[in-house]
């Protein structure tokens, strides 16, 4: 599975969160927010590789709100701060380029 299409599965989840269970106000709106960008983000990144530093940042948003918006460590908390890592180390992972095959491996015998 590309790395892109792994963004927006994991920007697709982070939208549907948002109603999966009570956020407060601000948690919620992030969650909504940075899920679509998220999805955007990601699909407009296979066409334009470079946008994929900008979804970068929005990890970093995400993950920073959560902190500033948490009354508790939540499973909130938790939920929006392991979506932001993925979604920073997966956006930050380069692209194979088009028409590139994998190697095959060496097979002796």
């Amino acid at each position: 599975m590309s790395v892109r299409i792994f963004n927006v599965l994991v920007g697709t989840w982070l939208f549907l969160s948002a109603f999966a269970w009570t956020h407060t106000t601000p948690q919620g709106m992030t969650a909504l927010i940075c899920g679509a960008l998220t999805v955007l983000l990601s699909l407009a990144s296979m066409y334009v590789p470079g946008l994929r530093y900008l979804l970068a940042v929005v990890a970093v948003i995400l993950f920073v709100t959560s902190l500033a918006t948490a009354n508790h460590f939540d499973r909130t908390f938790w939920h929006n701060s392991i979506m932001a890592i993925a979604i920073f180390v997966s956006a930050l992972v380069a692209p194979t380029p088009a028409g590139a095959k994998p190697e095959r491996p060496i097979t002796v015998g």
